[in-house]
């Protein structure tokens, strides 16, 4: 029964992806929000619960990237189409033929979130060594970083207390979607065991992980990835220069 048993939590994974992409479309964007969360928190568990129980295998492997590609490849697809379609009904009606052409274009482009997630998911399970680093933006990783901003827009409307630029947001996208794919190493968050020795910067992003989420709630999410890309380099150059 154990060997099941994080296959079992990777469909929890799967299950609350999918429900949070039918809240999203029919306006119910708070349990959208809180199943994504329980989305990654069973991402993180059915890995840890593998290694504990010594459930590895290959149909888990790959049931768990296919979980990962709706709950952290479509879902955040919608967040984003969201997210543009609110700011574009937001533009003056005057802006013109320009808008309507920029219209297509952006919510065309929110279509490479999907695809390099998948090319994201498709690399890391043909990874020799997965070890203290992966490749590319983890894409539970990149679907909380629009998690948190999906957050903010829709409960007030702005980012941090500022209002959304199309532009600026559009740039953002871009440059996320595209880290998912370049080969940057990012520190893997994979628990081996629960010693400070060796799991020190795990145990520093999830402090200041929860500093963050107590000052700003669910909205800190982008800043929570963002210091874990921070630390990701940072360790890395530490690294290198100690070899």
């Amino acid at each position: 029964m154990k060997r099941h048993l994080p296959n079992l939590i990777t469909l929890l994974n799967l299950a609350c992806g999918t429900a949070a992409i039918v809240l999203t479309l029919e306006g119910q964007w708070r349990w959208a929000v809180y199943l994504v969360l329980a989305a990654a928190v069973f991402d993180f568990l059915d890995g840890f619960a593998a290694r504990m129980l010594k459930a590895n295998s290959e149909t888990g492997k790959h049931l768990d990237s296919l979980a990962d590609m709706v709950s952290f490849g479509v879902l955040p697809a919608v967040f984003i189409y969201t997210l543009f379609k609110n700011l574009f009904l937001n533009q003056p009606v005057e802006a013109g033929k320009f808008y309507n052409y920029l219209q297509w274009v952006v919510l065309v482009s929110v279509l490479l979130v999907p695809a390099f997630s998948a090319i994201r998911l498709a690399r890391f399970n043909t990874e020799k060594d997965q070890g203290t680093f992966f490749y590319g933006l983890p894409t539970p990783a990149h679907a909380l970083f629009w998690t948190g901003i999906f957050w903010q827009m829709m409960e007030s409307g702005s980012l941090f207390g500022s209002p959304l630029n199309l532009f600026f947001m559009w740039a953002i996208m871009l440059i996320m979607a595209f880290h998912m794919i370049l080969p940057i190493p990012m520190y893997s968050l994979k628990f081996e065991h629960f010693r400070i020795r060796g799991n020190l910067i795990r145990y520093l992003l999830l402090f200041l992980s929860v500093v963050i989420l107590i000052i700003v709630g669910w909205g800190g999410l982008p800043l929570v990835i963002l210091v874990y890309i921070l630390l990701s380099l940072l360790n890395l150059l530490l690294a290198r220069r100690v070899s």
